[in-house]
Formats: structure tokens, C-alpha cells, sequence
């Protein structure tokens, strides 16, 4: 039993982890910034690892994005703020703003998705491909996604797990298999979750405002753990550069893969002034 709850967290940091390159890629450095242009096949292979490891729609995903970088920890007003800044929820709710963001992204982003400057075009961009059928009809329904990503786990589990674990097939390890899949797609989503949560939260406790950068700060520890992800201060005053960390940015060696088969182009490369101005802002 041991052993199968041991496959069932891996299964899911698994899972997880293909939902950060996921995001670092596609739905970061891609379709958001447009750090990299992507060929066909990247980018229709990119939204559906968004709706199958994410469960996010892709373009919701993109504008809440860039409207995080217009008004880094900054509220203006009901519309025209940061969505998930700590900063603004500690002031505004009279609340620890950064254990809100560490634990509660989900109900930020969904609260956020159905304000009408994230509906519309507001934060649309010339680079950005136009949603088709595909989107509308699928990619519209990330809770289908979700169930056939844990439809998946389960089926996985179901096959492999008793040949893994040296159990007897039966039909109470059959059922056991199929739940632990599930408890699979669980593990994957606090984890991601999680990591999306630390971010915004442990990347945003600068004492120092920053122009253009907010409280953002640049977290050792979290650029190894979420794929360059935590370099945040060098990210908001260089969002157009494509490798965001200096240190382990697996995200950028996922680019670079890419890059040499010729599947994507790096529009702005890492230069010397990238990596000088957040230096003394570092933890």
C-alpha cells in the first residue's frame, strides 16, 4: 500500500511538473509575452497541454497575466488593479494578503476571469492568435479537461499499478487503482496550485518599490523549484526576454530544445542589462 500511495504522489509531482512547463513556455513566455514565437505545432500542442494540465483557458490565462504586469500591486479601482497582488489584499481586506495568494489563486484567477476587461479585448495584443472553434467549443471547458485528465490517471493506474506494486488483479484492486488516480490529479493540482501560489506571493516581499516591478523580488530557492519562474523582479523589468533566470531555468532549456529543431524564435535574448539592475534586490 505503501508503495502504491508512493506511485500516487509521484504520478501527480509528474503531472505538475508538465503544468509548469507548461506554463513557463506556452502560456508565460509564449502566448503572453510573446518572448518566443511558436510554430504551428508548438502552439496547437501548447493549449492542449493548457487544457489537459492546467485546466485554465489559455486566452483568460494570457490577459490576467499582462494585467498583473499593468498594475503590479497596484488598485486603482474596482477594475483597473493588480488581480492577485498581496500587497493590495492586505491593505484593501485588512488581511495576511500573502497567505491569500500562497493558498487561494484558483478563486483569485476565477473572481478575476469574470470581470469585463478580462471578457473582452482589453488586454489583447497584435501577436496574439485569434480564438477558433476549437477554442470555443473545447478549450472553453477546462472542468472537461480536468475529468479526462483524472479519467487518464485513473485508467494509467489501473493497468500499471498492480504489475508495479506485484498485486493480484481483482476487482477491489482494480477499484483501489482507480481512486488513487484520481487522488493523482489531487496531488497535481495542490501542487501546481502551490507553486503558482509562491510566485505571486514570496516573489512579491521586496521592501523596496520597484518601477515597473512592484514589490517584486527575485527568490533563489523558487527559480530551482518552479523553472526560472522565481527570478519575478528580473521578469517584470525585462518581461520580453525569453530566458528569465540566470540560475536553473528549465523552462529555458525546454526553449533552447525547441530552438534547435527549429520549432520556435526567440525574440529578445538575456543581455548584460537584463541581468544588472534586480542584482541588489535579490534574496
Amino acid at each position: 500500500m505503501l508503495l502504491l500511495l508512493g506511485l500516487t504522489v509521484l504520478a501527480g509531482l509528474i503531472g505538475a511538473g508538465l503544468s509548469g512547463v507548461t506554463i513557463t513556455v506556452f502560456l508565460h513566455r509564449g502566448i503572453t509575452h510573446g518572448s518566443i514565437r511558436m510554430s504551428r505545432p508548438v502552439y496547437e500542442v501548447g493549449r492542449w497541454m493548457a487544457w489537459f494540465t492546467t485546466f485554465m483557458r489559455h486566452w483568460e490565462w494570457r490577459r490576467v497575466h499582462r494585467k498583473h504586469h499593468l498594475y503590479t500591486d497596484q488598485w486603482i479601482d474596482e477594475i483597473r488593479h493588480d488581480p492577485h497582488s498581496p500587497i493590495v489584499i492586505s491593505e484593501r481586506e485588512q488581511i495576511d494578503g500573502f497567505r491569500r495568494v500562497s493558498w487561494h489563486m484558483a478563486a483569485l484567477f476565477h473572481a478575476e476571469a469574470k470581470l469585463p476587461d478580462i471578457r473582452d479585448d482589453t488586454y489583447e495584443l497584435s501577436i496574439d492568435r485569434p480564438l477558433d472553434r476549437l477554442d470555443q467549443v473545447l478549450f472553453n471547458r477546462p472542468v472537461l479537461g480536468a475529468t479526462i485528465t483524472g479519467i487518464v490517471y485513473a485508467a494509467l493506474f489501473g493497468i500499471f499499478a498492480p504489475a508495479i506494486t506485484g498485486m493480484q488483479r481483482s476487482v477491489g484492486v482494480e477499484l483501489v487503482c482507480l481512486v488513487v488516480g484520481v487522488l493523482a490529479l489531487g496531488v497535481h493540482i495542490m501542487v501546481m496550485l502551490r507553486f503558482g501560489g509562491a510566485i505571486n506571493s514570496d516573489c512579491h516581499r521586496s521592501k523596496v518599490l520597484t518601477e515597473g516591478a512592484g514589490y517584486a523580488v527575485n527568490v533563489k530557492a523558487l527559480s530551482i523549484l518552479i523553472f526560472g519562474e522565481g527570478e519575478h523582479l528580473s521578469h517584470h523589468l525585462h518581461p520580453q526576454v525569453a530566458q528569465i533566470s540566470r540560475r536553473f531555468d528549465l523552462g529555458w532549456r525546454v526553449i533552447q530544445v525547441l530552438r534547435a529543431f527549429g520549432l520556435v524564435t526567440v525574440t529578445a535574448e538575456r543581455s548584460a542589462v537584463a541581468a544588472g539592475r534586480e542584482e541588489v534586490l535579490s534574496l
